[in-house]
């Protein structure tokens, strides 16, 4: 019996130069693809406000994961780079109605700090990392608002070798520009799944 080993990269090597046959021929139209959602750039400045308020996304990660390996203090610090003083926080539980009230709602930046401190630590996490992806960003007529659509794959560690925590869903956040820079000035999380993974025993 034999069997494939050229796996997903023998397959694109050979669909490449059907494609490109076939676009030579006419057969096929090739072209750059274009954000689905979100603002299209219009000019340098337009491109520097959405990749500054992108970065927001990643810093809330950096400061979240700071606090899940036990470091308050980085956390906060680096959640001031990125929040108003006074931007709440909501969750949503996984499975809530959109019309259901937030599990979790704390008005700032720096109280959900503390709460995700006691919280992760009560749960018995070693550690945490927040991955991010799939951001969309919408500047609103005058310029100076913004909302922003991401999702996130975060793991929780109970055991490095053996046990996590995994939470999937979608952020729905706003943004405002400051005179130091665009700023989250509302966070919310609305979870799709929630679950423990356990290796099995030896």
């Amino acid at each position: 019996m034999s069997t494939n080993s050229d796996g997903l990269s023998g397959i694109v090597r050979r669909v490449i130069p059907l494609v490109s046959a076939l676009a030579l021929a006419g057969a096929v139209t090739v072209s750059l693809a274009r954000p689905a959602e979100g603002t299209p750039p219009n000019g340098v400045p337009a491109l520097q406000a959405v990749r500054e308020i992108e970065q927001l996304e990643y810093c809330y990660a950096a400061g979240t994961d700071a606090i899940g390996r036990g470091d308050l203090a980085t956390g906060k610090q680096i959640y001031s780079r990125c929040f108003t003083p006074d931007a709440p926080v909501l969750i949503w539980e996984a499975g809530a109605a959109p019309d259901d009230p937030p599990v979790v709602s704390v008005p700032s930046a720096e109280a959900w700090a503390d709460f995700i401190d006691v919280l992760f630590a009560d749960s018995g996490y070693v550690g945490t990392q927040h991955l991010i992806s799939n951001v969309r960003v919408d500047i609103l007529p005058g310029g100076n608002r913004a909302k922003i659509t991401s999702y996130l794959i975060a793991t929780h560690v109970y055991d490095p070798l053996s046990s996590v925590q995994v939470a999937h869903g979608t952020y729905e956040n706003e943004a405002v520009r400051t005179p130091s820079g665009w700023k989250l000035s509302k966070r919310t999380f609305r979870t799709l799944s929630f679950m423990r993974v356990d290796s099995p025993a030896p």
